[in-house]
């Protein structure tokens, strides 16, 4: 017998995720103090730049490690028989952005912002405190990214998982709240904002077909106070939704719809000491490399998973693998 679907394991894994960014964003809080005012650039680059690449590098593995354990916890009390299932490599979600983009690149980006926003006419003071927010954002995004994109790995690596069901805990912007409960294919890209920390709680086809009572919008929006329901959705808004207006309706009726992540590769991982560039092959040597260099394009994992939307799932297995997202 199946077990009903909950997003009781989900909230769990979100929360387990929530520690591992909150314990990287202190670190990148913690560098940004030592950044001297008189000296912007110098110190940028030996107190912010190594502690935010580092940070974030951690975070990242250590949020995907969480993949596989989650996708089999999802599983223990089902009847469905056990199987071996491929794994998701950990480091291989880690050094780069959602897009495929070098951590340190992204540091660069924070610091061209920083000086930006002082040459525009914003005090120091002001532009350091909106410097910390975007590094923060990053940091959080950029971590989340990775466990959501590992889990969605492993859950299209294990045949038994049918597709997720996005799970939101409150508090929560108002597009995440429409979508809670929406159930997904296994190979449906993950709509997400900058510090959306929604997850995919992994379902079986058994599951696919059962309600889940706890997590849809409506249940969310009767959990808050009416205060709460105000600023999320603006009064009027509120009022019409109590009233008996469509959730979704009003949400979207101003908003617009939440990104999917476009087309992007990265080289990271694709050296002669790579799993992905041991598996890629056409490997040469580059003037200032010490290793061996793929010469072959690496999508990302999310780009894998746009690039074979409606192609088989053995197909997409097999693409995850030879990339190096699979052990």
């Amino acid at each position: 017998m199946t077990t009903a679907l909950t997003s009781s394991t989900g909230t769990e894994h979100l929360d387990a995720t929530q520690v591992l960014v909150r314990r990287q964003a202190e670190q990148v809080q913690r560098a940004w103090r030592d950044l001297d005012p008189a000296g912007l650039r110098a110190s940028f680059g030996a107190a912010v730049v190594p502690v935010f690449v580092a940070a974030i590098t951690a975070g990242q593995q250590d949020a995907a490690a969480l993949a596989a354990p989650y996708v089999a916890d999802v599983l223990a009390d089902t009847d469905e028989p056990e199987r071996p299932v491929p794994t998701v490599a950990p480091a291989a979600f880690t050094g780069v952005t959602t897009t495929g983009l070098p951590l340190a690149a992204l540091a660069d980006l924070l610091l061209v912002r920083l000086l930006t926003d002082i040459g525009s006419g914003m005090s120091t003071m002001d532009a350091l405190l909106a410097g910390l927010r975007r590094a923060l954002t990053y940091t959080a995004t950029e971590i989340t990214d990775a466990g959501r994109t590992a889990t969605q790995v492993q859950l299209i690596a294990d045949t038994r998982i049918a597709g997720y069901e996005r799970v939101v805990k409150l508090p929560a912007c108002d597009r995440c709240i429409v979508l809670a409960g929406k159930l997904y294919r296994y190979s449906t890209g993950f709509r997400r904002h900058p510090r959306c920390d929604c997850t995919m709680l992994p379902v079986t086809r058994d599951q696919w077909r059962e309600s889940n009572l706890d997590n849809h919008p409506r249940a969310l929006f009767d959990s808050m106070s009416e205060a709460e329901q105000k600023e999320r959705f603006g009064a009027g808004n509120a009022a019409a939704i109590r009233a008996g207006a469509d959730i979704s309706q009003v949400v979207n009726a101003r908003r617009g719809a939440m990104p999917v992540a476009g087309r992007w590769v990265t080289t990271q991982g694709t050296s002669s000491r790579g799993l992905a560039g041991q598996r890629m092959g056409e490997l040469r040597k580059q003037p200032g490399r010490r290793y061996r260099m793929s010469q072959l394009a690496r999508p990302t994992a999310g780009q894998l998973i746009t690039d074979f939307s409606g192609r088989s799932r053995e197909e997409l297995v097999a693409a995850l693998r030879r990339y190096g997202y699979l052990l």
